[in-house]
């Protein structure tokens, strides 16, 4: 009987529709708002009525989602790697296909053993917990259900050699001779952190590894915080002003917490931070490491993640 392996993410909505639907269940999801069930539902409510169509422009602007294209392709080339006793596919906590829906099909099939790997490489209580929240809730209903989750990897080797192989294909591609990693990560609320979430801790962890490796110096900033309460800080843009004090360094912009291309690099670093940084802080030579919509490093680190459990 074939062993079912997923890849999964909080989410890539592909329409309008999609988007709004994306926002409610993430909203309402106690990993993401840390409330009472009422309270998540009605910010849920509010917030994907009102924040929908502005967040799908951001999609438009970038042509669209790229992280399907990108969990697709990882599937595919995991799939290849593992061979026929082996059924790979992605799947999404907030968009379709919704990680609960497909287990609950494959279970149908008479399928029961899952591993599923994040494509977090730091867990928090939030984007790691939205997995959790969906994988909780499908093995509560379904007897006799095994799931393997690999939550992070934030220290593997194969992981620090990824980013290594990745920044020095930037740094040759931009011919940069005096590089300074600036490694961004997405922000989390800094009330996680009071309520145990190492993430931070991981991400530091993560930094260090890969910058001892290249021998470069770094710095460590969070990205893309909503709304008004404090999140993990320096932010990237902060960080990012104090790097450019010293003219002499070329910036190599790292997106450290994500291992597929999304909103959040294409938007958030490609049509904001860079941009501020040539045109406001007047930095001549800054770029952003641009991640492989599929990369054999990583695909190999899943593979064996899968042939040693």
């Amino acid at each position: 009987m074939k062993r079912i392996i997923l890849l999964a993410n909080m989410g890539a909505p592909l329409s309008e529709k999609e988007m709004k639907v994306f926002l409610k269940r993430m909203f309402n999801d106690k990993a993401i708002i840390y409330a009472p069930k009422p309270v998540r539902w009605f910010v849920s409510e509010i917030i994907s009525n009102i924040r929908y169509k502005s967040s799908w422009k951001k999609y438009q602007q970038i042509g669209g989602t790229p992280l399907q294209r990108s969990m697709d392709a990882m599937a595919i080339d995991l799939q290849l790697l593992l061979g026929n006793d082996y059924l790979v596919k992605s799947v999404y906590s907030y968009s379709p296909p919704f990680i609960e829906n497909t287990i609950s099909e494959l279970y149908t099939d008479g399928l029961k053993d899952f591993t599923v790997i994040s494509m977090y490489p730091q867990a928090s209580f939030s984007t790691t917990g939205s997995l959790e929240t969906s994988i909780h809730k499908v093995k509560n209903l379904l007897p006799g259900l095994k799931i393997h989750f690999y939550e992070d990897y934030y220290d593997n080797q194969q992981f620090v050699n990824f980013w290594v192989e990745q920044i020095n294909k930037s740094i040759s591609k931009n011919k940069l001779e005096n590089p300074y990693l600036l490694f961004s990560s997405h922000a989390i609320p800094q009330s996680f952190i009071k309520r145990g979430d190492k993430y931070a801790e991981k991400m530091e962890i993560s930094a260090r590894l890969v910058a001892n490796a290249l021998h470069l110096p770094y710095s460590l900033g969070y990205q893309s915080k909503i709304g008004p309460t404090p999140w993990t800080k320096p932010y990237t843009v902060d960080v990012l002003k104090k790097i450019s004090i010293d003219k002499n360094y070329d910036v190599v912009v790292v997106p450290l917490s994500f291992i597929n291309e999304n909103l959040e690099t294409r938007y958030d670093l490609d049509t904001e931070l860079i941009p501020f940084g040539i045109n406001d802080l007047n930095i001549s030579n800054i770029c952003r490491v641009e991640i492989p919509v599929s990369d054999r490093i990583l695909v190999e680190m899943f593979n064996n993640f899968i042939l040693k459990k």
